[in-house]
């Protein structure tokens, strides 16, 4: 069953803020390929955020820790990652700024193609996330 309030027909993935000083995350992994169904809860991919995510140094681990967060999507659809921005952000290793497009859930209908339609961001939730893989992220 869909939550009324994530009806869509087409939503926009954007790099999302996770907390008021937060600037920018690298993509660590994308948990669904393009092209997947994708449904309410289902975590979509792990990013690493810059150290500003906590706004006091005194809170960090350390003073550059880079928190490492699990994106989960509460929309449902199918997903379509942008090819340029993740690809950048996966070989490369960039962080992008917050607000970054990145890709979009559709439901496929034909309201998405409607010309003149405000499409609006997607809807998330967020958890920290150990590095089980024991990967030095730098």
């Amino acid at each position: 069953i869909r939550s009324a309030a994530n009806l869509l027909a087409r939503k926009l993935i954007t790099l999302p803020r996770l907390s008021p000083t937060h600037t920018s995350s690298r993509l660590v992994q994308r948990l669904v390929p393009s092209g997947s169904h994708v449904i309410e809860y289902q975590p979509v991919m792990t990013v690493q955020c810059s150290s500003d995510m906590i706004a006091d140094p005194a809170d960090r681990v350390t003073q550059d820790h880079q928190q490492i967060m699990l994106l989960e999507i509460m929309e449902e659809g199918s997903i379509k990652w942008n090819s340029e921005s993740v690809e950048a952000m996966e070989e490369r290793n960039e962080w992008v700024k917050v607000g970054t497009i990145i890709g979009e859930v559709s439901d496929g209908s034909e309201e998405d193609e409607e010309d003149g339609v405000e499409i609006e961001e997607w809807a998330w939730q967020a958890y920290l996330h150990d590095n089980d893989e024991g990967e030095v992220l730098s």
